[in-house]
């Protein structure tokens, strides 16, 4: 590589590295919050922290009331039993808060009477940081340190919401609100171990919602649907609110944040969120909302333009919800459901308690969606009753805890919500089992810092590099023979080049009959693709389960503290300073090096091969430790292999032949 080629590398790595720190400093702002509180462009208007969710009032015409909007009895919560299309849903009154609590050892759900759900879900054994954890073990998690909590404010329902259709049609466009209610005034109770949670609305519907607190981080919901007027009740919809993903504050820290909303149709997990590079089919509608083209965010919308609803089902919704990198908030109908909704929005303004927590500037630009699934009430009789059952589950991606709620609940693999994928999710799945299988033999370097499931990541990296030991050691004993042969055979090649430059058909056929005549064959290294075939599926394996899998959440390695996080270990100008991803690209430095070059490749392709890594640091700097100590690890080994290979004795086997052409070549 001349002299311009290397200056045109290095600064395509350099505006690679520095893309994101320009882009944040000079890239498109936030929305601009006026003097009322209100994100221009949006549709959201802002309220304190313990204020009930308001939306925009609908259009006021010109006698100054609310045009194409059901009647609200300020006492009473009215819905009509044939409500005309509305464009926004009706303001609820504020009700002053009244809440209750339900706890075990794991969980503590807060309810509240604003919607008469969940409000707060309370992770009693996991820290919200790693780092804050001082003394103590893991089984006493009674320290200082704060608790993991999902929080249903700044916009969010609460959980278990059960609130009516407000809307014949459901909107589609970027303005577009929900098809329910936020926040209709309950009636908050205590009896016995169960909280119930009840409200009666001027048409003649009495909700009661029970709950009662089921294993671990389930919570067993009875909703009662009774007519109390002296008429039959016609028949009418409810959405039954089931979580809320959002986008996290910074997704600097880590390659790959998991995020979005899921449910499961009986055959399929079908994602609804952030947008993916697919999108808009039957199994993957990660795209549905951005509205692009072949669901990739590089290409502009649609006609029609972004969308903020998406609803999906038809009666076979065995269970959906919403989850982060390691948490879900997902419900699970005793009986499939009818269909499932999911309404995209934007959070409200960040409290100033929250915004410094978060050590953020940005303070209302977070998407955010919030699923629901469809209830159909059937037609009462004066004093006809309806219940529906369903299971709420507000905890940790513990595979083995998602797997078997499942199978208790008829085998609907819940466990697919931890979102490892379709394509290489069975080695992620395998790589975790057989890590929790390893991990309780491999705690006795804790107390240097190295956890089990550090150890478990380097044993089966190395278990990997065993079993593929003999194909590697074969590669690279031919590949030193071609680079023994490549000081004779490139005058010949070089020479075959120029020759027959014009030619390419001919040129190939000269240099296959060079390599024959040295006794080399460019083909035999193909074997060696074996291996680095192999550790694609494991390279995405340990990546998806990285991303999802709680069991590593907080696992030490020396300076690490979380191998499912990057291993920074301090901040220059901003800039993180992450040491295993530099690690892992100096041990391919190292590794490249040792490796032979192909016989016949240009020297620009060299260079570039050389130089290779410094793209690998670009792209994987933010990624987990967890991930580049597997990478690293693999790298290290392999400069071990070759470095032994490398001291065999030849025993004749790499001396250069020039074979005769009507001579037979030695097998070797």
């Amino acid at each position: 590589m001349d002299r311009t080629g290397k200056i045109i590398l290095v600064v395509s790595i350099l505006l690679l590295i520095g893309a994101p720190i320009l882009q944040t400093r000079f890239g498109t702002k936030p929305p601009v919050v006026d003097a009322n509180g209100t994100a221009k462009d949006t549709n959201l208007v802002t309220r304190s922290t313990n204020a009930p969710p308001v939306m925009k009032p609908a259009p006021i015409d010109g006698n100054g009331s609310n045009t194409n909007t059901a009647p609200v009895n300020p006492s009473t919560n009215a819905i009509p039993v044939n409500p005309e299309p509305t464009p926004k849903p009706p303001k609820v009154p504020e009700v002053d808060e009244v809440t209750a609590v339900l706890e075990n050892e794991f969980v503590k759900f807060t309810f509240t009477n604003r919607g008469g759900g969940v409000k707060k879900v309370e992770m009693k054994k996991y820290p919200d940081e790693m780092y804050v954890i001082s003394g103590g073990s893991d089984s006493d998690m009674s320290g200082s340190w704060q608790k993991v909590d999902m929080i249903m404010d700044r916009g969010r329902s609460p959980l278990m919401a059960f609130e009516p259709r407000t809307m014949d049609k459901i909107e589609q466009g970027p303005d577009a609100a929900r098809p329910y209610t936020i926040g209709t005034g309950y009636t908050l109770s205590e009896v016995g171990t169960n909280v119930v949670a009840t409200t009666t609305f001027a048409s003649g519907w009495k909700i009661k919602k029970t709950f009662s607190l089921d294993k671990d981080y389930q919570l067993a919901v009875t909703v009662t649907v009774e007519n109390q007027s002296s008429k039959p009740t016609s028949e009418l919809d409810f959405y039954l609110v089931s979580g809320a993903g959002y986008e996290p504050v910074s997704s600097s820290r880590m390659m790959g944040l998991n995020f979005g909303t899921m449910w499961f149709n009986g055959d399929e997990e079908i994602k609804v969120g952030p947008a993916g590079m697919l999108g808009n089919s039957e199994t993957d509608a990660s795209g549905w909302f951005d509205n692009k083209h072949m669901g990739c965010s590089c290409f502009p919308s649609k006609g029609e333009g972004p969308r903020n609803n998406y609803f999906a089902g038809q009666g076979n919704v065995h269970w959906l919800g919403a989850y982060s990198r390691f948490f879900i908030q997902a419900v699970i109908p005793k009986e499939p459901g009818k269909s499932v909704h999911v309404n995209q929005f934007r959070l409200e303004t960040m409290s100033e308690e929250e915004r410094k927590k978060a050590g953020v500037k940005i303070k209302n630009n977070q998407k955010a969606w919030e699923t629901a699934l469809k209830v159909t009430v059937p037609s009462l009789p004066p004093g006809g009753t309806k219940q529906l059952n369903y299971t709420l589950y507000a905890g940790p991606k513990e595979y083995d805890r998602l797997k078997a709620i499942g199978v208790a609940n008829g085998g609907n693999q819940f466990h697919r919500i931890m979102d490892f994928g379709k394509w290489f999710g069975w080695v992620a799945e395998g790589l975790l089992r057989l890590m929790k299988w390893m991990e309780p033999s491999l705690g006795f370097l804790k107390t240097i810092k190295i956890s089990s499931w550090a150890l478990a990541i380097i044993c089966i990296t190395l278990a990997i590099k065993l079993i593929f030991w003999p194909i590697t050691a074969k590669t690279t004993r031919s590949m030193k023979k071609m680079a023994a042969v490549n000081a004779q055979m490139m005058p010949e090649i070089t020479k075959i080049r120029e020759k027959y430059k014009g030619d390419y058909q001919k040129m190939n056929t000269k240099m296959m009959e060079t390599y024959q005549k040295y006794g080399v064959n460019p083909l035999s290294q193909i074997g060696g693709c074996l291996p680095m075939l192999i550790q694609i599926p494991v390279f995405f394996g340990f990546f998806t389960m990285l991303r999802s899998a709680v069991e590593l959440r907080g696992a030490e390695f020396l300076w690490a503290s979380d191998l499912s996080s990057p291993d920074t270990i301090a901040m220059v100008a901003g800039f993180p300073i992450n040491i295993m991803p530099l690690l892992m690209t100096g041990t391919m430095f190292m590794q490249m090096r040792l490796q032979p070059p192909s016989p016949g490749m240009d020297p620009t392709q060299q260079a570039m091969m050389k130089y290779m890594p410094l793209m690998f640091v670009v792209f994987f700097y933010s990624a987990s430790s967890g991930l580049c100590l597997y990478w690293t690890v693999q790298n290290v080994l392999s400069i071990v292999q070759t470095k032994m290979t490398k001291v065999e004795p030849d025993k004749g086997k790499n001396e250069v032949e020039v074979i005769p052409p009507n001579k037979k070549r030695k097998k070797t």
